[in-house]
């Protein structure tokens, strides 16, 4: 173990999450913050902040998204002063290294994403992107970008475990918006290295074989890409291409269907049903096979004895 005297490197996450405490952030709830290989992402509340406040410089690229609020910014970032109103349903970017200042008059809710720049020059290398300096903006609306950080929060939200098959496709999800659509130079090309722009039957009944085998375990991004022998961005782009869902969709789907011939055996309880398919609690799985099917587990199973 380290002495205290000694140096230790700084760990980005903490450097965030002192960004948040430093402008009045406040949890919205017991799990409000998570940190993964890619980005640390939170939802939090801040009150009004009359005076001006100079945050850390943070080693992330910042995505905020408001989710509640109507409120005029002013700031000072990277030298640029910056006098905005910003409303529920926009967003802002500032890149790493900033030197920053705030200021806002109003109550906010925000959700938002600390992009490691590591992982966005990784992923840009699997694009075949040039790398580029992520332009900072200030009051911008862009769906794509709101519909990933808005399933942030309610994954947070959500009871049980945080799925890391999430939590990686949001990450590539933020990584190919910032690259498309908010850098300068052209947009990434559309095809892959070999111009492949779907899965083969093969790689997909390689997919397939590791889910079955694996169900009742957390699976990442980077499994199934590997299955398929492909980087995790084409992994991505082939599979919505071939099945026309995301995986994260496509493996709940498959983990409810195996989740209804358990119930049909009548061999286990809900319970440990729930841990068979790959659930860490009863009530997140009886909350997605209510979503998916229209039934709690138990009425499913109740129906179905009446077959």
């Amino acid at each position: 173990m380290l002495r205290a005297s000694q140096s230790q490197p700084e760990d980005p996450a903490l450097t965030a999450r002192d960004w948040i405490t430093r402008l009045g952030g406040e949890a919205m709830r017991e799990r409000s913050w998570v940190v993964t290989p890619a980005f640390a992402a939170g939802h939090f509340r801040f009150r009004p902040l009359e005076e001006e406040v100079r945050a850390p410089s943070l080693p992330f690229h910042y995505i905020s998204l408001t989710l509640n609020g109507l409120i005029r910014v002013e700031a000072n970032v990277g030298g640029k002063r910056v006098n905005v109103k910003i409303r529920s349903g926009q967003s802002m970017i500032m890149s790493a290294g900033r030197d920053n200042r705030w200021r806002w008059d109003a109550p906010t809710e925000e959700t938002f994403v600390f992009l490691r720049p590591d992982f966005l020059r990784s992923f840009a290398e699997e694009a075949e992107t040039p790398e580029v300096e992520i332009r900072d903006r200030f009051v911008f609306e862009d769906a794509h970008l709101r519909r990933t950080l808005q399933g942030i929060a309610s994954e947070l939200s959500a009871p049980g475990g945080l799925s890391p098959l999430y939590l990686d496709m949001a990450a590539q999800a933020v990584a190919a918006r910032l690259l498309s659509r908010h850098r300068g130079g052209p947009a990434p090309g559309s095809a892959t290295r070999a111009g492949q722009t779907s899965l083969t039957a093969p790689q997909l009944r390689r997919v397939l074989s590791l889910v079955e085998d694996r169900l009742g375990e957390e699976i990442d991004l980077a499994a199934l890409a590997d299955a398929a022998g492909v980087s995790r961005f084409h992994f991505l782009r082939c599979f919505r291409a071939t099945t026309g869902m995301s995986p994260h969709r496509w493996l709940t789907g498959l983990r409810i269907a195996r989740a209804c011939t358990l119930l049909e055996e009548n061999r286990h309880s809900v319970l440990e049903i729930a841990g068979l398919v790959g659930f860490e609690s009863q009530s997140h799985f009886g909350q997605v096979f209510r979503r998916m099917t229209g039934f709690a587990p138990k009425d499913w199973r109740a129906a179905r004895r009446g077959h």
